[in-house]
């Protein structure tokens, strides 16, 4: 008989964590005779300190710390290229993500991993379109309400809830399965299984059905496939200590400056955290 297994989040007041990212994603469009590919590479450390614990609900503060993204296409060439630890002074778009590690944000978790709200997301947004320099009012609010669909608490609550959310509400024994559901850009449904206990970690495998549905003022696409991921937790904190996802989505983009043109299209995306751990 396998022992019961509480799997959740037992954090302390002053507990820090710094988390590593870095995701890669590829993106081809078939077209009549010929494929477009974009390649996006995304990189980012960010840091959670707990604050505070009660029964319910375990309050985080969290950081950006470093941010890099380098967007580029076998048709356009580079698309974009930020990197917060090397930004123009010039540049608007690098004005703008100088703004990014500058605020601290609230994140309030329930023990499974579930994300209740984060706070503070209009002062981080209003922190990078002032880092923008001068442009006028009009365009500020422009800038503000664009951003929300990135950094807003619905979007970013969405994000992050792919690393946290992974936990069941009830204890469970190796070999044994749970379902939950992640929303936003990018929906899944997801069966998690707990392969393996030792006396210091957890191992938990995931397997989902994925829904990347985006729209936005030139494109809209349509996705569905599958993701996998394999996930290490600390057994006595319950924190992650590194996670690797990846997930494979087809269907069609529609490009609204081409007269509603339809074209075939194909994600992939791989995506992995490591976790450095400071406990009090």
């Amino acid at each position: 008989m396998h022992a019961q297994e509480k799997l959740a989040y037992n954090l302390k007041k002053g507990d820090h964590f710094k988390v590593f990212q870095k995701a890669e994603q590829d993106i081809v469009q078939d077209m009549d005779d010929s494929q477009h590919v974009m390649h996006n590479k995304i990189e980012g450390d960010f840091t959670f300190t707990v604050t505070s614990v009660t029964d319910s609900l375990i309050i985080l503060n969290f950081k950006f710390d470093r941010f890099k993204m380098q967007s580029s296409s076998n048709l356009a060439g580079e698309i974009m290229s930020i990197n917060t630890d090397s930004l123009s002074k010039d540049e608007m778009q690098d004005k703008l993500f100088s703004g990014l590690t500058k605020t601290t944000l609230k994140m309030l978790l329930y023990p499974n991993g579930k994300i209740k709200s984060i706070l503070g997301t209009e002062k981080l947004i209003a922190s990078m379109v002032d880092a923008a320099g001068e442009v006028d009012d009009f365009t500020k609010e422009l800038m503000k309400e664009a951003m929300k669909s990135e950094f807003g608490s619905k979007s970013l609550s969405q994000s992050f809830e792919q690393l946290t959310y992974i936990y069941p509400s009830t204890p469970v024994t190796v070999g044994s399965s749970w379902t939950n559901a992640f929303k936003g850009d990018l929906s899944s449904e997801n069966v998690w299984t707990l392969k393996k206990a030792s006396k210091d970690s957890y191992s938990i495998s995931g397997n989902s059905k994925v829904y990347f549905n985006t729209d936005d003022d030139t494109i809209r696409m349509e996705l569905e496939g599958t993701m996998t991921s394999a996930v290490k937790t600390n057994k006595f904190n319950g924190f992650i200590t590194s996670m690797e996802t990846r997930s494979t989505a087809t269907g069609m983009s529609t490009m609204k400056s081409m007269e509603g043109l339809q074209l075939p299209t194909t994600v992939t995306t791989k995506t992995t955290y490591k976790i450095e751990t400071h406990v009090q």
